[in-house]
């Protein structure tokens, strides 16, 4: 039975691209190790611990040469091949396919992954079995994957493991830190940023149905003094942000338009007019413009907004069968689905928002995250007032929607103001991580973010880093709800998940839970352990529930290794 690994969209292209260095060698032949070579080589491995070096670009695959003869190596998306240190892992499985050798790797901390191996025929016949050995044993440990390979005309490094070069051994190499300070750059093949995410196919269907409706927004010259500003801006907004970010590919572009407005398209691609651009007073009005571009992304509106859209669309069942069928909404995927969901994308009830357009709560959970930027980087929040005042209260907002007429007493517009007034935050510290510890699995960190208090609002937001134990396709279709029960030494507070509100990357998920009752400011002092529950929808108390509830009781501490 064939063997399928995940992939994603970039390492399959250029697995394709660069297989034309390696198919060509092999034709039509079949070359395949015997029995018992196969034995000799599962005993010689099997429990072994071996080195991995950290790979500098986080992609899945990677080539490498033995006795001058290369052979390529595919990962699956662990955490294993996604860490800044050297590591140890256990092989505690071997399977063989063919020319392929897929090895199954363990760690106590990161959990399980795969590396494959595919050999060329070549290789295979003038490699004895305990060449096969070293090859699975010390590809990953070799030192060289800690330095890059420089190339002096183009002034470009590359990854030890690209195949650009006939022998690599012969350039010169260094660290990468190094070769940056000496003038030379990353080669883009070798360190196109990989990202990997929930969803993210229907996100880049989505960005490339909003790129053709925006096609009338054409970027200025790259070179001009207020791109190059806003760039600036948008990296400052980036290197600042509050929590941790999903990873997305950021751009920030201005178009010549005399209409004021502004769009951020769902992947990362952030679109100000010049208008809007030049109505701008100060720098902390562009900063808190380009802030809830990011937050809109990073809190992914549009692919929310897009599964809203769809359930009023009456292809909505054929959207299911084919993300289903393929997959689609559980990680990256073929261009060519992507393409298919694009052609089913729905119509104007769904076309790209500006900054104002978004839902309610949406655009609110965007107020608290800038307001938390400001108070972090700015020490206060005067740019975020000032910025929403010209959106909502002047003519800039008939300019961004026609169609609507605003009332200097609408209630909307007066609880956005305060919102990014009077909102309280708490920014918990190295204090707030807590442990689960289970027996025989990786250990699940659990973090407390931030603590947010407006009147009636009172959220504690956190971040859990395995998915699985949310249960979170359950918790999508509205089956199972999640609560947090929080001990400290005022007691027992009782929280309530805003499944609305959740927000998913390539391990957890960050998500929100509210407080009610009179706690209020009193919450999280000297918290003592955590309980999260996953239950039906029913309560995990109530009679007529038949699912029962599963508790995780998290402890002070931090996962390391």
């Amino acid at each position: 039975m064939q063997i399928k690994y995940p992939t994603c969209n970039l390492a399959l292209t250029l697995v394709i691209i660069c297989a034309s260095w390696i198919w060509p060698i092999i034709g039509n032949a079949r070359v395949s190790l015997n029995a018992a070579s196969n034995a000799q080589i599962t005993s010689a491995v099997m429990n072994k611990e071996i080195l991995i070096m950290p790979q500098l670009n986080k992609l899945n695959f990677g080539f490498g040469r033995h006795k001058g003869i290369e052979f390529f190596y595919e990962k699956t998306i662990s955490r294993l091949f996604f860490q800044d240190k050297q590591l140890n892992a256990r092989i505690i499985n071997v399977s063989f396919e063919s020319s392929e050798i897929a090895l199954e790797l363990s760690h106590p901390i990161l959990g399980t992954g795969t590396i494959r191996f595919e050999f060329s025929p070549k290789l295979l016949k003038q490699t004895t079995a305990q060449g096969i050995q070293t090859i699975l044993l010390e590809t990953l440990g070799d030192e060289n994957h800690l330095y890059v390979v420089l190339d002096p005309s183009s002034k470009l490094y590359h990854l030890w493991s690209c195949n650009h070069f006939s022998d690599p051994a012969l350039m010169a190499r260094m660290k990468r830190e190094d070769a940056d300070q000496q003038g030379y750059r990353p080669s883009g093949f070798c360190f196109k940023k990989a990202v990997y995410l929930p969803d993210l196919a229907v996100e880049k269907a989505i960005e490339a149905e909003w790129s053709m409706r925006l096609r009338n927004y054409e970027p200025i010259e790259k070179e001009s003094a207020k791109q190059s500003h806003l760039s600036a801006i948008g990296e400052t907004v980036l290197n600042n942000w509050p929590v941790k970010l999903l990873g997305y590919h950021y751009g920030f572009y201005l178009a010549a338009s005399d209409e004021i407005n502004a769009f951020a398209i769902p992947t990362g691609k952030i679109i100000v007019t010049t208008a809007l651009f030049d109505s701008l007073d100060n720098d902390d009005e562009l900063e808190a413009l380009v802030a809830y571009a990011v937050a809109h992304i990073e809190q992914r509106h549009s692919l929310k907004r897009y599964y809203e859209c769809v359930e009023d669309e009456e292809y909505t069942d054929a959207m299911q069968k084919l993300a289903t069928l393929a997959g689609a909404l559980a990680g990256p995927m073929s261009g060519g689905l992507s393409g298919a969901i694009k052609m089913a994308l729905p119509g104007e009830s769904c076309s790209p928002q500006s900054l104002i357009g978004y839902h309610y709560d949406y655009v609110n959970q965007a107020d608290s995250m800038v307001a938390l930027y400001f108070d972090i980087h700015k020490n206060d929040r005067l740019g975020v007032a000032s910025l929403i005042k010209k959106l909502h209260f002047s003519q800039l907002a008939v300019n961004l929607h026609p169609g609507m007429r605003f009332n200097a007493q609408a209630t909307p517009d007066d609880s956005r103001l305060r919102r990014v007034k009077e909102t309280k935050f708490i920014l918990f510290g190295a204090d707030s991580y807590f442990v689960l510890n289970r027996n025989k699995k990786p250990p699940v960190q659990f973090n407390l973010e931030y603590y947010q208090i407006l009147d009636h609002e009172n959220y504690v937001h956190i971040y859990l880093d395995d998915q699985t134990i949310l249960e979170l396709e359950q918790v999508k279709d509205g089956k199972s709800e999640l609560w947090l029960s929080i001990t400290d030494k005022t007691g027992v507070q009782r929280l309530k998940h805003q499944k609305d509100l959740f927000t998913v990357d390539m391990w957890g998920a960050h998500l929100t839970f509210s407080v009610e009752g009179d706690k209020k400011e009193k919450l999280l002092q000297d918290t003592e352990k955590i309980v999260l529950t996953v239950g039906s929808t029913k309560g995990p108390t109530d009679r007529l529930n038949n699912q029962p509830a599963r508790n995780y009781t998290f402890v002070p501490g931090k996962v390391d290794w």
